[in-house]
């Protein structure tokens, strides 16, 4: 969830006027000064990301703007393209080779608004695993436990809430099979403020749907809530997703850089304390900005990471473990322009991707499959 300031004009005048700051959070060594396009006000400032025509901005004590990337100078607005285009270059030299079972995808394309206007900050998105073709999602922090459903045309089939259970700050959603049934994830992993030490992943079986009547109940009890700390440090975190052959979980941080963490959390043994924190162990540092959602494959070959502006794909062999895949330089994926968004999932098929955003009205986009295998 991004910190969002309303009304505002300029540039300079952004700061004073309630930018959200963060205790115990030292400056950044990259603090550049950013000067309006008039050539006053100024700000000094690190570059944290730029999409949709918007550019966002830290100041040395810790809070968060953002500015239309055309009200800054020429040489701010430069600086921004050259240095998002040099990341690119970057990524795209360490990248992998397209190999036979590579997917290569086409321009996304919106599918639908969605009607349901209660849907107003879809910060995940899972297909589901009883009627394909059909979606789940949740809203952001500060808001009912309560999942929605819908389809491929943005009908609003209803919705139900998860029994005994608050929603503080769900970032994600997964959906999995396990022993024959169907079981959604919700990770409850925000942490903007960076003050919590443990966070709640909540299990349930996916609620009963029909593809024209909707949700069929009203609400669904959890099958357990797993409780998690991450290895080295307090984090933030909104990208999160299960492998369902082993239900490893697989999470990545969502960092105000140019680079993100890459954690896995094994699935715990059922006889365990059920109140016991786990460990995300630390697996990777990727070189990508703001990690938002994640999902995995259902052959658990592949992972989904999105950002504000594209997607990362990491493959595991047959072999590898997600440590050692995360740790490779995964192949980036052109997404279409999203306001705020925040999920991606992988649809029935496995392979086609599926977005949205979290700001009304909510959009279904669908990123397609060209081909697979390797390059022509």
């Amino acid at each position: 969830m991004r910190r969002r300031l309303h009304g505002v004009v300029g540039l300079l005048i952004l700061v004073p006027l309630g930018v959200g700051l963060l205790p115990g959070r030292r400056a950044s060594a990259e603090v550049r000064t950013w000067t309006h396009k008039s050539g006053s006000p100024t700000v000094e400032a690190d570059f944290i990301d730029a999409n949709n025509g918007q550019v966002w901005l830290r100041v040395p004590s810790g809070g968060t703007f953002n500015v239309p990337l055309d009200s800054l100078s020429q040489a701010d607005q430069d600086y921004v393209r050259d240095l998002l285009a040099r990341e690119h270059a970057q990524r795209a030299a360490l990248a992998p080779r397209p190999g036979p079972e590579t997917i290569h995808y086409g321009r996304g394309r919106k599918l639908c608004d969605l009607a349901c206007r209660q849907l107003d900050e879809s910060s995940g998105l899972a297909v589901s695993r009883r009627a394909p073709g059909l979606f789940w999602s949740h809203n952001d922090s500060d808001n009912d436990a309560r999942l929605y459903l819908f389809d491929r045309q943005g009908r609003d089939l209803g919705w139900c809430f998860v029994k005994d259970t608050k929603a503080f700050d769900w970032e994600d959603i997964a959906s999995f099979t396990a022993e024959g049934k169907p079981y959604l994830l919700i990770a409850d992993t925000g942490n903007n403020n960076l003050a919590a030490a443990v966070h709640m992943l909540h299990v349930l079986e996916e609620p009963p749907v029909d593809p024209q009547r909707g949700v069929l109940v009203r609400e669904v009890p959890l099958v357990r809530t797993i409780y998690f700390s991450f290895e080295d440090d307090y984090r933030n975190c909104e990208a999160v997703g299960i492998d369902p052959t082993d239900k490893t979980i697989l999470l990545v941080s969502k960092e105000r850089g140019r680079e993100c963490h890459a954690y896995v959390l094994p699935w715990p043994k059922e006889k365990e304390d059920v109140k016991k924190a786990h460990v995300a162990r630390v697996a990777a540092t990727l070189r990508l900005r703001q990690a938002t959602g994640l999902d995995v494959s259902p052959d658990g070959r592949r992972a989904i990471v999105v950002t504000y502006n594209n997607a990362f794909e990491f493959v595991r062999g047959e072999k590898d473990d997600w440590f050692t895949a995360l740790a490779r330089p995964p192949r980036e994926i052109p997404l279409p322009d999203r306001l705020q968004g925040e999920s991606i999932c992988y649809g029935s098929d496995g392979k086609t991707l599926y977005l949205t955003s979290e700001r009304l009205p909510t959009p279904l986009w669908e990123v397609p499959v060209e081909r697979i295998g390797p390059a022509k």
